[in-house]
């Protein structure tokens, strides 16, 4: 770094040049109009399409309101495992930037590279809970007691319904006082045909296997993570459900979900239902147009009042070798609460954790028939994604058992008796235990 300012010296003559490595010192001598040197910082976040969008529209948003700090920033895709690839490489050379992307799913995975925040809350003298949407700060502390990062969204789901095919099909609509019971009972009514001419209950959907594990009560493990819990009865009755479902044609099975996405069986009048995240309502109901009238209600009771939805958080932390803390804590928290106009842009992609912006702004958003209130009332009943990040080995496990179910066509007890030792190996190792 120094032998690279020397010689810029040295061409320029009098001109002093910042240099800014990817994550390494960061420095800059462009001038604010005040006449300060600007602070440079690095942000790394992820996304695609409209996430993409959403992510650079805030930052943009951000460098209006801070024309004193000069940002970089890049939004790196996620597919094929860029973005995992470029960011452990990046924190195990100590090359990361100042604030990255990330989620409280990792379960503290990455927690030794970022930065404790609540001091940063403490000096600011804020009361988060006032400012910020309710639910979405505790995910971001970790047993300890430390602040790992400050939420900038989240999503949960809703089960959407086509009403023309209920109509078409005599079932009555869904109701937020249903089952997945009752959800099962009516998707098989709309199993038949063939081929390109099927008709499906409901979609094959990415968040299904760990739907199966709560949609009969059960969890995958203890609320403080200590005790691997799939070995239930609970569990293996969620399982069974949705093995069933799979048999009997009200889902689709493995080949035929393969040949036509899930959004796609769904817009086209193929499955009666779906499970709609918060996160791509705005395409759903743009595909759908006015091609059918549809609707949607909260997800499917689960017995004694257990978590019923699964919750998909991201937020953003600073990295303890950030040489630019000051101006890094100003993004975090107006990237999180403090910045209406930052968090406009965020909610295209999901909920902002910016009270005033969630409960206002995004609440009226309004795609098709539906408007986003359905999805803040869905929050306190959301469980946080149950695989992700130190979790990610035991998840590959219940892969497995859920396949075996799914395409196999074992039953839940046969499946689990195989492989529940090998899960709970991993869930332990996962915990030091």
């Amino acid at each position: 770094m120094k032998l690279k300012k020397v010689l810029a010296l040295t061409l320029a003559g009098i001109m002093t040049v910042g240099l800014a490595a990817c994550g390494g010192t960061k420095e800059s001598s462009e001038k604010t109009e005040a006449g300060k040197e600007k602070q440079k910082l690095v942000i790394w976040s992820w996304g695609a399409d409209e996430e993409k969008k959403s992510r650079e529209a805030a930052v943009e948003a951000f460098q209006k309101a801070h024309p004193e700090i000069e940002v970089e920033h890049s939004v790196i895709p996620t597919a094929d495992h860029v973005w995992d690839q470029k960011m452990t490489a990046a924190l195990s050379a100590g090359t990361g930037p100042d604030v990255i992307q990330m989620s409280p799913d990792y379960y503290g995975l990455y927690t030794d590279y970022y930065e404790d925040l609540n001091p940063y809350v403490e000096k600011e003298g804020v009361d988060l809970d006032s400012v910020v949407t309710e639910g979405m700060m505790d995910p971001y502390y970790r047993p300890d007691g430390k602040l790992e990062g400050m939420p900038l969204l989240q999503n949960c789901f809703v089960l959407a319904y086509n009403k023309d095919m209920f109509d078409e099909f005599g079932v009555e609509y869904p109701t937020a006082e249903w089952t997945w019971d009752d959800v099962a009972e009516a998707a098989k009514k709309f199993a038949g045909g063939e081929g390109a001419d099927a008709t499906f209950g409901i979609v094959n959907h990415w968040i299904d296997p760990p739907l199966s594990i709560i949609c009969k009560g059960g969890n995958a493990y203890s609320d403080d993570l200590s005790t691997c819990e799939i070995d239930s009865q609970e569990v293996r009755d969620g399982l069974d459900l949705f093995g069933d479902m799979i048999q009997s044609g009200a889902m689709p099975d493995d080949t035929a979900a393969k040949s036509l996405p899930k959004e796609q069986l769904f817009v086209s009048g193929h499955a009666a239902m779906y499970t709609l995240g918060g996160f791509e309502t705005k395409l759903i109901a743009e595909e759908i147009g006015e091609n059918f009238n549809w609707d949607v209600v909260s997800m499917p009771k689960v017995p004694d009042g257990g978590k019923n939805n699964l919750l998909y958080a991201t937020g953003y932390a600073m990295l303890k070798d950030s040489e630019n803390k000051d101006a890094a804590w100003t993004f975090l928290k107006e990237a999180s609460y403090e910045n209406e106009d930052m968090a406009k842009e965020t909610c295209r992609a999901g909920m902002t954790a910016c009270k005033s912006v969630a409960e206002g702004y995004y609440k009226e958003l309004t795609y098709g028939p539906i408007d986003n209130s359905a999805y803040l009332e869905g929050l306190s009943d959301a469980k946080l994604n149950i695989w992700g990040g130190a979790y990610a080995a035991p998840g590959d496990v219940w892969t497995q058992i859920w396949q075996a179910v799914t395409i196999d066509g074992k039953s839940a007890d046969e499946a689990i008796n195989e492989y529940y030792p090998a899960l709970e190996k991993a869930f332990n190792e996962a915990n030091g235990n």
